[in-house]
């Protein structure tokens, strides 16, 4: 018999100062070796959620729970602090602010000490544990030094290490290149199958979780469910309605509906979809994406910076031209993050240099340099200089010539555009993840900096606001707006980007156009991968091979 973990019956949240509810009436069961996913638009309570099902929430509420969420029967209101975390390990959005601790070792073993896990047992222990997140080779290094990939597979060690029942992990792939995220993904499979480990997993991007999804619970964005059962059907039935939310569906999914191909299985993979259609049904050329180069935009002259006497970047040479749109990929903790900070002027180097229009960034003063180059932090929150989201918008503007009404209106048009009218008025801090990313993207593309840099502009956002923010981007680069974005998204290097620049250990190991790109063999072995339209096209191309006439 099926043994009963959570029980969630009629439950309602409502943060104080809230008219209405983050979401509302959610009613579920959760069941041992249950592999559930929730989707959901952004800001339509998953992470909320979340809060519920570990306790925080209402014990660290402000604001108001009503219904009962059960785990083994007893109401988590009625359990001690810490007890739950026996039975629910979760992994949240933000890695960061689960450590408290300065290493890697440290930090797992702080779990360990709180088991009261033996001196003698803990250290194989967490050998054990950063070898199956593939952090062994961390285990001596600073937290602060990992990429934001590393955080997250260390989040996810530490919570293992307390060898939970019920596993809940929120956007646990948005911050792992491709092969990764496959391989992370791998990972909780097996411990599914050989520890009958509980997964409940909120995600935006479906695609490789498919073959681990045996049902989904699907929030609409003002907070109500939607649909719970099994991922196929689900999104054969509410299509229209999760396109008009915004909401991630497969790409198969996608093409299938958006070509009106017909089917005998509604497609979620793929592979699925190449049975089902041909080559002449889907467009699979390349976008023609219009590249009027001006004149060089800044150069790097053997750039390189080492960090705790390890060289993080080595010996760069990168030359910039006005107008184009570069994609940065490759592996986590593979220099992206770094080499776009050197080249914003946040991290000084410590030999080569930058060179601006011309001039060295030590020449430039900070105000002027910070007038013709904007940056979007990977983590959003340390950007955020104001206490409204309006003023975040504002802030670059007012150190402008323009009138109060042309901010007023500029800055109004942002929050429509960006879906953020509604909290125009909140603290940016109070914002979900998904939220906090649209601002720190919307309150750079206000200015007319020469150069934008993103990383990762699309983590934790929803289909919808995926496209809108994209556009906004393509807007800024017809305008003339140089821009440089670090993405592990393949499908939106293949879109967007003139020019692909892949990075390997610190160093620059291709440097070319996307389409030259997809035809080298190897792209795995830098943790990248073909584009969807590739994979496509390839297995239309094996499918017309085998075709044999009668």
């Amino acid at each position: 018999m099926t043994k009963e973990l959570i029980q969630v019956e009629n439950l309602t949240l409502t943060y104080e100062e809230e008219e209405a509810p983050v979401f509302q009436n959610l009613q579920f069961t959760i069941n041992e070796g249950d592999m559930l996913l929730v989707l959901g638009a952004s800001g339509s309570g998953k992470s909320s959620l979340i809060q519920c099902l570990n306790g925080l929430f209402p014990r660290e509420l402000d604001g108001r729970m009503d219904g009962i969420v059960s785990i083994h029967g007893k109401d988590t209101r009625h359990y001690q602090p810490g007890e739950i975390s026996r039975h629910v390990g979760v992994v949240f959005q933000d890695p960061e602010t689960q450590f408290c601790m300065l290493t890697v070792e440290d930090e797992v073993a702080f779990g360990f000490e709180n088991l009261r896990t033996s001196p003698i047992q803990m250290g194989t222990k967490i050998d054990e544990v950063l070898n199956l997140v593939g952090l062994l080779e961390e285990k001596e290094t600073y937290i602060a030094e990992l990429s934001g990939g590393q955080k997250q597979k260390l989040a996810l060690a530490c919570v293992l290490a307390m060898d939970p029942e019920i596993l809940v992990l929120d956007e646990p792939t948005a911050n792992l290149d491709p092969i990764a995220a496959q391989e992370f993904i791998g990972t909780l499979t097996n411990l599914k199958v050989k520890h009958g480990l509980t997964l409940i997993v909120i995600e935006h991007r479906l695609n490789d979780w498919i073959p681990l999804l045996e049902r989904v619970f699907i929030l609409q964005r003002n907070g109500e469910p939607l649909y719970d059962g099994p991922l196929r059907e689900g999104i054969e039935k509410h299509a229209s309605e999760l396109q008009k939310q915004g909401i991630w569906m497969p790409l198969a999914s996608q093409l299938t509906l958006a070509h009106k191909i017909p089917y005998h299985q509604f497609p979620l993979t793929i592979r699925e979809l190449a049975a089902e259609a041909n080559a002449e049904q889907i467009n699979l050329s390349q976008a023609d994406l219009p590249n009027h180069l001006g004149e060089k935009l800044i150069e790097t002259n053997a750039l390189t910076w080492k960090s705790a006497g390890k060289t993080i970047i080595q010996s760069t040479d990168i030359s910039i031209i006005e107008n184009e749109f570069i994609a940065i990929v490759g592996a986590n903790g593979s220099g992206k993050t770094s080499i776009t900070r050197l080249l914003a002027g946040i991290t000084l180097p410590t030999n080569g240099s930058v060179t601006f229009k011309g001039k060295r960034l030590p020449q430039w003063k900070d105000r002027e340099l910070y007038q013709q180059i904007g940056y979007v932090f990977q983590n959003p929150e340390h950007q955020f200089i104001t206490d409204s989201v309006f003023e975040e918008i504002a802030f670059s503007l007012r150190l402008t010539d323009k009138s109060g009404k042309e901010i007023a209106k500029k800055c109004e048009e942002i929050l429509s555009i960006c879906q953020l009218d509604h909290v125009k008025n909140k603290n940016p801090f109070t914002l979900s993840q998904g939220q906090k990313r649209r601002l720190s993207v919307a309150a750079m593309i206000t200015s007319e900096q020469s150069l934008l840099l993103l990383d990762e502009p699309t983590f934790g956002q929803d289909a919808g606001s995926t496209e809108k923010l994209m556009s906004l981007l393509q807007q800024k680069h017809k305008m003339g707006t140089t821009i440089l974005m670090i993405t592990h998204d393949m499908d939106l290097v293949d879109q967007l980007a003139t020019r692909v620049i892949v990075m390997n250990e610190g160093a620059v190991i291709a440097d070319v156009h996307p389409g030259e790109l997809w035809k080298q063999s190897h792209l795995s072995q830098y943790h990248i991968e073909s584009p969807s339209r590739m994979k496509l096209a390839e297995l239309f191309e094996k499918k017309e091979a085998s075709y044999v006439p009668s």
